[in-house]
């Protein structure tokens, strides 16, 4: 299980993680831990990341390695979870990607990536 707390936003904490077979998924709190809500769609995620805000929006981008709508990949939300766009495709999958996700602080749409050993790759998106 992977906890991280929304930078500036006092109490807003997102879980990811599970147990294949068992209980899975990407949780949202708002109250600092008190409650949690599951993220509708969100199968499996192992883990969460934050980046700059897309254009006219006032949360944070979420990042996820997860499994959303059936299929495995990198997701990204720009509506603090209510939808999800795959970022990544069949031909790029990097291995494992599951043990850490961060979108930049500073640059909308770009996102670093651990790769279980095959090092840390980033992107950026081709249209914003």
């Amino acid at each position: 299980m992977k906890f991280q707390a929304v930078p500036g936003r006092r109490g807003d904490i997102w879980l990811a993680g599970g147990k294949t077979g068992g209980t899975y998924g990407l949780w949202h709190s708002t109250d600092g831990g008190a409650s949690f809500t599951k993220a509708g769609g969100v199968q499996e995620a192992d883990t969460i990341g934050f980046g700059k805000a897309a254009p006219g929006a006032s949360y944070q981008t979420l990042y996820t390695s997860a499994r959303i709508g059936g299929v495995r990949g990198i997701f990204r939300s720009t509506d603090a979870g209510a939808s999800w766009a795959r970022i990544n495709d069949a031909r790029h999958q990097w291995g494992w990607t599951g043990a850490a996700i961060t979108g930049d602080p500073k640059v909308f749409g770009r996102v670093y990536v651990a790769t279980n050993g095959r090092g840390v790759v980033y992107g950026d998106s081709a249209a914003e």
